[in-house]
């Protein structure tokens, strides 16, 4: 699927992003940005894990900075609540659930 790069560069998306879709009420989409972590960095030493948590930490504190600036950072309920159903709507159909 090609997404317009006016609104990928309004939503704030990179060409190439690897995106997951989801059918909310009906025929609407929801979009949702996946992020990859190289699983490397992760499993290497505690030290260098340490050092990879804070970055990504920073990264996340970011990213909220960034989506309260835009004015993006609140959701409807109506939203929420649509996009829970559908997850669980997904996990319904694939029949994984994750541990609590």
């Amino acid at each position: 699927m090609v997404i317009p790069r006016s609104l990928r560069e309004e939503a704030g998306v990179a060409e190439g992003t690897l995106m997951k879709i989801s059918v909310v009420e009906g025929s609407r989409f929801l979009v949702t940005p996946q992020f990859t972590v190289d699983r490397d960095l992760v499993v290497a030493s505690p030290k260098n894990a340490k050092q990879v948590l804070r970055e990504l930490a920073h990264v996340v504190s970011e990213l909220r900075q960034e989506a309260k600036e835009r004015g993006i950072d609140k959701m409807p309920k109506r939203e929420i609540h649509a996009a829970v159903a559908a997850a669980r709507r997904d996990l319904r159909k694939s029949g994984k659930r994750t541990p609590a």
